[in-house]
């Protein structure tokens, strides 16, 4: 929910009431004139203007809920790609048995964690399948240019494929 949309609501509903109270108390009293601010009102003119402006406050808070969408600011400590030690190591360990820049394919891994995790707390099944093929076909290609055979190749992109997705512990 957007975080303005409770704030106009309430005001539309405080408006919308003071108009009907005033309407009752005042036109059981039978006056017809409202002084506000030093100014005076018809008790009509004054009604109107109190009921409308709430209604349309209220509608005003719905259609911004309906067509402004909001997402909070995620948390930077929630969003950190997280491995456990032994994870890590054995990522570590096969990329460097691997001979490709690890540097780079360590930024690439960092970057699909944060994304996987993101997509996974979400639901997104579709955003995760295509992370997990991104990353597949990243690792693939690497090892294609270091000319690895293609049945080596697609066992260690199983087994990396296979690190990345576990559950991190936190």
């Amino acid at each position: 929910m957007h975080p303005i949309v409770p704030a106009i609501m309430a005001l539309g509903a405080i408006l919308f009431l003071v108009g009907i109270i005033v309407f009752a108390r005042l036109g059981l009293q039978r006056i017809s004139i409202v002084k506000l601010l030093g100014k005076e009102y018809k008790l009509w003119r004054f009604v109107v203007a109190t009921v409308g402006s709430g209604v349309a406050l209220i509608m005003l808070s719905v259609l911004i809920q309906k067509h402004i969408p909001y997402q909070p600011e995620p948390d930077p400590q929630s969003l950190q790609p997280v491995l456990s030690s032994n994870l890590k190591y054995e990522l570590e360990s096969i990329l460097s048995r691997m001979d490709i820049d690890k540097d780079t394919m360590m930024v690439a891994i960092n970057r699909f964690q944060v994304e996987y995790q993101e997509a996974s707390q979400r639901g997104d099944k579709n955003t995760m399948d295509l992370l997990i093929l991104e990353m597949a076909y990243r690792i693939r290609t690497e090892l294609k240019n270091q000319n690895y055979p293609e049945n080596q190749i697609e066992r260690e992109v199983e087994r990396i494929i296979g690190l990345l997705k576990q559950k991190p512990n936190k």
